[in-house]
């Protein structure tokens, strides 16, 4: 079974750790970005790993691929940055400034996922916020519905199922 990284939101403290980790991770390119709330407040915005992901489609070079796992990965010498993936990611996730040219992607830490470690995000959480676990069956009946609206990445969450 496939696993994501999840938000327990009355844990967040909105302190950026995971954010910080992310991009010390992966030499300066961090993938965690904040949604915005109110009045100053966010919440962390990652990667969701869909499993029909657009942004894979979207790219014109191939440069994003969904491994056997479910993650979604960037191949960095493939992506020419014409930000097709982040103008298709419906949750607006994926960082459209491009300070190395390349599209700042979640790969879920490839590299320590493997060695069976979690995820960089995960382990910097200082209050537990963020926790790596296998897609629970409640997730599975829930639609996540996300925009953008001038830059900025609104979060918001519709029942499924008539719920």
């Amino acid at each position: 079974m496939a696993k994501r990284v999840f938000l327990d939101l009355n844990r967040c403290i909105g302190c950026h750790s995971c954010s910080a980790a992310c991009y010390y991770a992966h030499g300066g390119n961090g993938a965690v970005s904040f949604a915005p709330l109110s009045k100053g407040e966010g919440i962390p915005s990652i990667c969701r790993h869909c499993e029909e992901p657009p942004c894979v489609a979207a790219c014109p070079r191939n440069a994003l691929q969904k491994r056997g796992d479910g993650s979604i990965v960037r191949m960095k010498m493939l992506c020419i940055g014409c930000r097709s993936c982040t103008y298709a990611c419906p949750f607006g996730v994926m960082d459209a400034d491009l300070p190395s040219h390349v599209v700042s992607k979640c790969d879920l830490c490839v590299s320590r996922t493997s060695e069976g470690k979690e995820p960089a995000c995960v382990t910097g959480c200082p209050s537990g916020a963020l926790y790596f676990s296998e897609v629970p069956d409640i997730a599975r009946e829930y639609t996540f519905v996300g925009g953008r609206v001038g830059r900025r990445y609104p979060v918001a969450r519709a029942g499924g199922g008539g719920r």
